[in-house]
């Protein structure tokens, strides 16, 4: 059975979309976090390509999303995650502090 636009456009988007999630995420967050955040992702891409390509309806909704969240963890373990490229934009967007230091200054100094 061969794949529909919507489906397709799902895909890409889910190839390319690991690196603007590692924006979001950050370090420090558990994987079930982090899997959560790529499922949301996954619907909004998923939504958004079955209406846009005027496929809107039960099962092609249904099928985009889950197009877009195979193609969003298949790209990251295969790609994203062995290149460094994710981790490293996670690690650079990161707004936790760095070894518990902070630049503020302290009372009394």
């Amino acid at each position: 059975m061969p794949l529909t636009n919507a489906e397709l456009w799902a895909a890409a988007l889910g190839y390319v979309l690991p690196p603007v999630i590692a924006v979001v995420a950050q370090p420090r967050w558990t994987g079930a976090v982090k899997g959560l955040l790529m499922l949301v992702v996954a619907v909004a891409v998923g939504l958004g390509t079955a209406y846009f390509n005027e496929q809107f309806h039960g099962k092609s909704i249904v099928t985009c999303v889950l197009t877009a969240a195979i193609a969003i963890g298949i790209a990251y373990h295969t790609v994203w995650r062995p290149s460094g490229i994710a981790p490293g934009i996670e690690r650079a967007t990161s707004t936790g502090d760095s070894g518990g230091r902070h630049a503020a200054v302290e009372p009394g100094a």
